[in-house]
């Protein structure tokens, strides 16, 4: 209501300001805010005064634009349509508001004609021509000689009049509520550029939350539009046990068989090891990408990681560590080479659980190949962790077990590469220098995953050393939102499930 009598007085003192027969801008702009007000679109609106009053906002009397504001401030306001054509492609669109058939014919007839011709025609416009007839083309404009197009495609060069070619127009709404409206020039898998009146604008289709399309005036949903559009099924937060620098998007929240997250940002993430929360040792590793640049067809990224555990149970890292764990310094025998040892009796009884921490580096790069039907991407980190600052108090003093004198800082170096086999798989690779890795089989990975105290967690002492190694799985997207995978070293089998916008 306070609405309706603000547009009121704008519109009145805009009768009084107006010397001439023109419209005013108050009235325009009284005149957008009702007909958003009453759902229609920049292009319903110009349809719907077309229609109606042979004109387009800008070019309105006073009169009329007085009239239109009346109107939709009644009680039998304006209904939006979208125009639509039958087979000879005549509009079929009518008006609650009437006018003489004879005119709303003419009129009809006259804007259909206009309507049906692209209005931006121009060598290099590479995207999908919609044609009066019907026909539906993929191609580039080469040139234009006088009213016919020349243009490339896939299944040959075809000679095409300007007037058979319907005007395509995109209304896109972007994820940070960025509007534009105009005529598509360009059609990629991975970019749209439109033009707007202040330019030619370049549009990441990645960045696109809403989009609809005009083909000849007729509206094609979002919904529609999505069947082809381009989005890739998988995007990897991790590469097996080691993260890559993309963090979930804002708003979403993720469970795997190791770690649930939440993406507060797009550039900040927490995760949490929720079977160390069960026994004990409650914890959270925040993610951060500090650094992202885009563009149309390539990323790249750099993040940091921190994690930190209140109450980590510290023989993992004993045993973890165990190859620098001196037996006999006479020979060098480690306790990774005695077999049936078992990891508490060489510890300090007073050392059994503490803090803990890791910090890691990820860098991240992703591209479309140039086949245009999936990307690679390649990711390099380094972690390390808290255990120098522990590793004096973990030794039983009364025994003669030491630590190696050379072992000053643990490491792990990793390189992940993922490769886009189809929409849905994915190849994946990953190579490490790691001095705690050990090899783990499967039934040993699985007895500790399900048979042991920590249940859920992958942290059992077995496993034979082996600083270099590597390992290659895939990964399918079986919908947008859930994955299933298999890769030949711990974990060996992997889910992943997402929730978007929580």
């Amino acid at each position: 209501m306070l609405t309706r009598v603000i547009l009121s007085v704008i519109f009145i003192l805009s009768g009084l300001m107006a010397q001439d027969g023109s419209i005013a801008p108050a009235q325009k702009s009284a005149i957008a805010a009702l007909a958003t007000q009453n759902g229609f679109t920049q292009l319903t609106l110009d349809n719907y005064l077309q229609i109606n009053y042979n004109s387009s906002l800008e070019n309105l009397s006073k009169a009329n634009a007085a009239h239109i504001i009346q109107t939709f401030q009644s009680d039998d306001r304006p209904v939006p349509e979208a125009p639509t054509f039958n087979n000879l492609g005549i509009s079929q669109t009518s008006s609650s508001m009437q006018t003489s058939p004879k005119s709303v014919g003419t009129t009809m007839m006259a804007q259909t004609e206009e309507r049906l011709k692209a209005s931006i025609l121009e060598p290099g416009m590479s995207k999908r021509f919609y044609l009066a007839d019907g026909n539906i083309i993929n191609g580039t404009i080469l040139q234009i000689k006088g009213d016919v197009c020349e243009i490339e495609t896939p299944d040959g060069t075809l000679q095409i009049p300007k007037s058979d070619i319907l005007e395509e127009t995109a209304k896109i709404t972007k994820k940070d509520d960025t509007r534009y409206v105009g005529p598509v020039l360009k059609d990629s898998m991975q970019e749209i550029v439109i033009r707007s009146k202040y330019g030619d604008v370049v549009i990441n289709k990645k960045d696109i939350k809403d989009m609809d399309r005009f083909h000849g005036g007729k509206r094609v949903a979002w919904a529609e539009e999505k069947k082809t559009f381009y989005q890739g099924e998988a995007v990897l937060t991790d590469i097996f046990m080691d993260p890559t620098a993309f963090p979930l998007p804002a708003h979403t929240f993720y469970i795997s068989g190791l770690s649930l997250g939440y993406g507060f940002t797009d550039r900040f993430m927490l995760r949490t090891k929720f079977g160390s929360n069960f026994s004990g040792d409650l914890n959270l590793q925040g993610h951060w990408r500090f650094y992202y640049r885009p563009t149309a067809a390539k990323e790249s990224a750099a993040a940091i990681g921190v994690s930190l555990h209140r109450n980590y149970p510290l023989q993992n890292l004993v045993a973890r560590y165990s190859q620098f764990v001196v037996v006999d310094q006479s020979d060098g025998t480690t306790l990774n080479d005695l077999e049936g040892v078992n990891v508490e009796s060489v510890m300090n009884p007073e050392s059994t659980e503490g803090i803990y921490g890791e910090i890691y580096y990820v860098m991240s790069y992703r591209r479309t190949m140039e086949s245009g039907r999936g990307k690679v991407g390649a990711h390099f980190g380094a972690r390390t962790n808290s255990f120098p600052l522990l590793k004096d108090d973990l030794l039983n003093p009364d025994s003669s077990f030491a630590w190696d004198s050379g072992f000053k800082l643990p490491f792990r170096l990793f390189a992940g590469f993922e490769y886009d086999l189809s929409k849905n798989m994915k190849f994946l690779a990953e190579v490490w220098a790691d001095n705690g890795n050990k090899y783990r089989s499967f039934s040993e990975s699985w007895d500790d995953y399900f048979g042991d105290d920590t249940k859920f967690v992958l942290d059992g002492t077995e496993g034979k050393y082996s600083m270099l190694d590597f390992d290659f799985g895939f990964l399918y997207a079986v919908n947008e939102t859930f994955r299933v995978g298999v890769h030949f070293q711990q974990p060996y089998l992997v889910f992943y499930w997402e929730f978007y916008e929580l």
